[in-house]
């Protein structure tokens, strides 16, 4: 005992004297970055220290039946993380707010977002965890889990104390981050939970749960409830209150465009094709089990993830910014949906050939106990993927024909190009190695025949429809190479004068292919970029280099050289 006491009181002091050493110093108004960040990662790793140390302690008090039974070990643990670290967190504290005080930039540094940012999002999913786990365990026993309770109470009292020095401390710039990650956060349990909500509800209707499941259906509807709720709490917070209403640029538009417009659309056609794979197996094709319920039990998950997924792809594309001028938003949206229906339409392909294979040498297959099964397999993706891969490759073509400098010198065309020629050209030589290899080694072992073939099914299957996809984008890509507006023959630099406008600069580049470069004046504060007639100016120029004032009589346009 005596030595313990002494331990603390060793570790107690040596805080003390380096918070000392370190406080000494905190009216620098230029600080380290290696200071910052021991400053932050001590406080950062405190704060957790005291939290599990409380929260183990009230966990204690909230089942009282563990103050007479339980871990001395956990006990003495929570105490000494609460003893010691409680005091050396406290001064690590006062001391950061007086650093912050006598020079205010602080808080403007990104060592500082970081752990702000980390903090709070680790704070969010310990809460969020901890909640859903105490109030499901109330439902399913009639009482709370006094350790998840206390956690939850001791993390959301973190959560909230971060996200408002978060709020009044960190520039709204650097906040961004921990805002859409905990919309992502939110937006994932509240889309598990309601899919399972779905499921559940649909089970229950067709009395599942009395003759396949061994979990009770109607637990499954309140612990769905249970994470739908809380995480549409989250969602709501994060992205309705505060999110939504910030800077759409790149990093909104990511979340945007891939967590809600892409994930939800892959969700729903793969849930779609999951759904009418196993309606046309049980019709037409050889199903594993003879047992309706059996065969259809993913069913209703699935019909639960079409549903939210077309629900997620609906909203998130209200959320995108209305514009006449087709912009890269809008390219990044119509070829991420295009190249998922066209991957999957691919994927169906494939399985095609391994079928018709199958179909000849007899040999198991890939999605069942025969031939057709596969074949269902893949005439499910083709019949999903190919629509949508047609109606928004048309709509792309289209836009191409209307406006093709704009549309074939965007990055967003060239990255998909090179994607599928590349992806598909690699796959393609991969599968013709492996087919020709398993040629040559049949063929050593005089074992050559209908075995080959069948060994051979998945390589040629990929190695067709791979080559099919990667020589329809390298034709396109050769014959839009051989276009002066495609690659920028035509490499145009402009250097802007004027008012500083990010998004315009932006709008500039994606309309014209230039590269842009901008200097701010700091006398025409007042003046506006105007972008028709800037984008004209430089499509009607003849230099590749251009200087563009803006000034109160107008637009000055001045051809340059610079070597």
């Amino acid at each position: 005992m005596i030595g313990s006491v002494l331990f603390l009181g060793i570790l107690i002091f040596v805080g003390v004297i380096a918070f000392k050493k370190l406080a000494g110093t905190s009216g620098s108004k230029s600080v380290s970055p290696i200071r910052s960040f021991f400053q932050y990662g001590l406080l950062f790793a405190l704060t957790l220290i005291v939290a599990s140390g409380v929260a183990g302690l009230l966990g204690r008090l909230i089942n009282p039946a563990d103050l007479v039974v339980g871990d001395d070990n956990a006990l003495a643990l929570n105490l000494t993380f609460v003893v010691v670290g409680t005091p050396l967190l406290l001064g690590i504290a006062s001391w950061t707010r007086k650093s912050v005080r006598a020079n205010p930039q602080l808080t403007h540094e990104p060592l500082a977002a970081f752990f702000a940012t980390l903090g709070a999002l680790l704070a969010l999913l310990m809460s969020l965890s901890s909640w859903i786990t105490s109030i499901q365990s109330a439902f399913h026993h009639e009482r709370f889990d006094g350790q998840s309770l206390a956690n939850a109470i001791v993390w959301t009292l973190i959560w909230a104390a971060l996200w408002m020095l978060n709020s009044r401390m960190i520039p709204k710039e650097n906040a961004r981050v921990h805002h859409l990650v905990g919309s992502l956060i939110g937006y994932i349990t509240a889309i598990i939970g309601l899919i399972t909500l779905i499921a559940a509800t649909l089970s229950q209707l067709v009395g599942v749960e009395q003759t396949y499941l061994a979990n009770s259906v109607g637990n499954r509807i309140a612990d769905a409830f249970v994470i739908s709720t809380f995480g549409a709490i989250v969602w709501v917070q994060y992205w309705v209150r505060t999110a939504r209403k910030s800077n759409q640029d790149s990093l909104w538009l990511s979340y945007v465009l891939i967590a809600g417009v892409g994930g939800g659309l892959v969700m729903a056609v793969v849930a779609a094709s999951t759904v009418l794979y196993s309606t046309a197996v049980w019709f037409i094709g050889e199903p594993s089990s003879s047992n309706s319920i059996v065969h259809f039990a993913g069913t209703p998950t699935a019909v639960g993830t079409v549903v939210i997924g077309l629900l997620s792809w609906w909203y998130h594309m209200a959320q995108l910014p209305e514009t006449e001028v087709r912009n890269e938003v809008v390219r990044i949206y119509e070829y991420l949906i295009a190249g998922i229906g066209l991957i999957a339409s691919a994927v169906g392909l494939s399985m095609i050939l391994i079928a018709i294979l199958e179909a000849i040498v007899g040999s198991g297959s890939l999605a069942g106990k025969s031939a057709t099964n596969t074949f269902l397999a893949a005439a499910t993706l083709i019949l999903v993927g190919a629509p949508v891969w047609l109606i928004y490759w048309r709509g792309i073509q289209k836009a191409v024909k209307a406006d093709s400098a704009a549309e074939l010198a965007s990055p967003t065309r060239r990255i998909y190009l090179f994607i599928l020629f590349g992806i598909g050209g690699i796959a393609a030589i991969i599968s013709l190695l492996v087919g020709v290899y398993q040629v040559f080694n049949d063929l050593f072992a005089n074992s050559l025949g209908s075995a080959t073939v069948r060994d051979m099914r998945f390589a040629i299957g990929v190695l067709v429809s791979t080559a099919i996809v990667s020589a329809y984008h390298w034709e396109i890509y050769r014959h839009e190479r051989e276009t002066d507006v495609t690659f920028g023959n035509r490499n145009v630099s402009v250097l802007l004068v004027g008012p500083k406008d990010k998004e315009f600069e932006q709008e500039l580049g994606d309309q014209t292919g230039a590269r842009i470069t901008s200097w701010t004046r700091t006398d025409s504060t007042e003046l506006a970029w105007p972008i028709d007639r800037v984008v004209a100016a430089i499509n009607d120029s003849e230099s590749e280099q251009l200087l563009i004032l803006l000034e109160s009589t107008g637009l000055k346009i001045v051809p340059v050289e610079h070597k």
